[in-house]
């Protein structure tokens, strides 16, 4: 049973529907200039970086308190960001070799509507010089086809007592492959309660701590299960998130119920890459003329800020149930379950 949470966790977090594939479709912008290629990735890319920095900074803690030494628990839970809508489209700029005549573009979480755009570029292979002219079909959002319009987190973490009231806390899930993507997700984190410090004070129900934790996300997309041009198996686009969180929290834990509120900032760096040699063919003046190149993209973005948060748990002996709301840049809400002993 645990397993096939595990699973369902994943595949919601990653899968969109039997009509539409995460990142699907983006592969057609290389049909343009490299230059204008690598801008449309990271304007239809960047909220993806912003949805995992606030889902995967989320859910760490449902209380202040920390268990006994050798004290553990499990948590299975679910973080959802919510996109706001200034960034369910973007107006790219500085583009060389077209332009876009609605003026912007979706994202990754906007309206799931194709554009064809116009391109025409010049070139260079083998000391001559051609112009490429053509269209390309950009992808459109996949609002309509993610679960709740956007990528929601897995949290699989375990927890364990160790010395000072410190608690070591680690989320795990082993790479898992979805309708021809995969997904992995590794991050650690500490959790020390400074009651402790302030003497009487520590047999009150109020528990005040500061963590810290860090998490790595990585999606992984083989464009060999679309045969996209070139045939090369090497090919695929690769998206990968750093992040960090620092919490200062407090809460009233009852033997029922728990109520928690926190304070804190967090930072989070994303990297898209569409890896791989490449090689497009194209229509000039009646006859075929090749383009090749490797790696042709790799973008870099980064999302930090405060956040606030507020939530409860349900204590039922040793299963906990729970909900809380991130507040910050993509207001987040995280529920789940948890087993907790000691």
């Amino acid at each position: 049973m645990k397993t096939q949470i595990i699973i369902t966790l994943v595949a919601f977090s990653i899968s969109t529907t039997t009509k539409a594939q995460l990142l699907g479709g983006l592969e057609n912008i290389l049909f343009t200039s490299t230059e204008d290629a690598r801008l449309l990735a990271e304007g239809y890319t960047a909220p993806l970086g912003k949805a995992l920095t606030y889902g995967l900074n989320s859910g760490w803690a449902t209380s202040a308190k920390t268990h006994k030494k050798l004290g553990f628990g499990l948590a299975i839970a679910g973080a959802i960001p919510f996109v706001p809508e200034a960034d369910q489209s973007f107006t790219p700029t500085d583009l060389t070799s077209l332009n876009v005549p609605s003026g912007s573009l979706p994202t990754i979480f906007g309206e799931g509507k194709e554009e064809s755009l116009n391109f025409s570029f010049k070139e260079t292979i083998f000391n001559t010089e051609h112009e490429f002219s053509s269209e390309f079909r950009f992808p459109g959002g996949m609002k309509d086809d993610l679960p709740f319009g956007t990528i929601p987190a897995p949290i699989i973490q375990a927890s364990v007592g160790v010395v000072f009231d410190t608690d070591l806390l680690v989320r795990f899930v082993p790479s898992s492959t979805y309708q021809g993507s995969s997904f992995r997700l590794t991050g650690f984190g500490l959790k020390h309660n400074i009651m402790q410090y302030f003497g009487p004070l520590d047999r009150l129900p109020l528990n005040v701590s500061v963590l810290a934790a860090f998490s790595q996300a990585n999606f992984e997309y083989n464009l060999a299960e679309i045969n996209f041009e070139g045939g090369n198996e090497n090919q695929k686009m690769t998206f990968e998130a750093d992040t960090f969180t620092v919490q200062a929290l407090a809460s009233v834990d009852l033997p029922i119920i728990s109520v928690f509120a926190g304070l804190g900032y967090n930072s989070g760096t994303s990297h898209f890459d569409m890896t791989g040699d490449y090689e497009l063919d194209y229509d000039v003046a009646g006859m075929t003329v090749l383009r090749n190149f490797k790696d042709p993209i790799s973008t870099t973005s980064e999302s930090t800020g405060v956040m606030g948060v507020i939530g409860g748990r349900l204590n039922l002996l040793f299963l906990k149930i729970f909900a809380n709301y991130t507040i910050q840049e993509y207001n987040t809400l995280t529920a789940g379950i948890s087993f907790n002993f000691r």
